[in-house]
């Protein structure tokens, strides 16, 4: 079996026509990412719990993984990509 993979890093294009790379919104507060390079309303997915929020943002295509407690993004995936469970790690 062959299995490729891309070099290149994702990248996603904000409401305004910006293109940024995914991975440059691990590190900021969820509500910045919302008010600056979005304008839909996020959807709270499967994996939310009392520390977590999965949320996904249908206009630019990424979900992104937040602690509650500081609203800082820990991870940025392109596309809706809900934890498969509730209590999910």
């Amino acid at each position: 079996m062959i299995l490729l993979t891309s070099c290149e890093s994702e990248k996603f294009t904000t409401a305004n026509g910006k293109v940024m790379e995914v991975s440059s919104l691990a590190g900021m507060n969820v509500f910045d990412i919302a008010y600056e390079y979005s304008n839909s309303s996020p959807e709270t997915l499967t994996g939310t719990n009392n520390e977590r929020w999965v949320v996904y943002f249908d206009d630019i295509d990424i979900t992104l993984e937040t602690s509650k407690t500081t609203n800082i993004v820990q991870k940025a995936k392109k596309g809706k990509k809900p934890k498969s469970s509730t209590w999910a790690n």
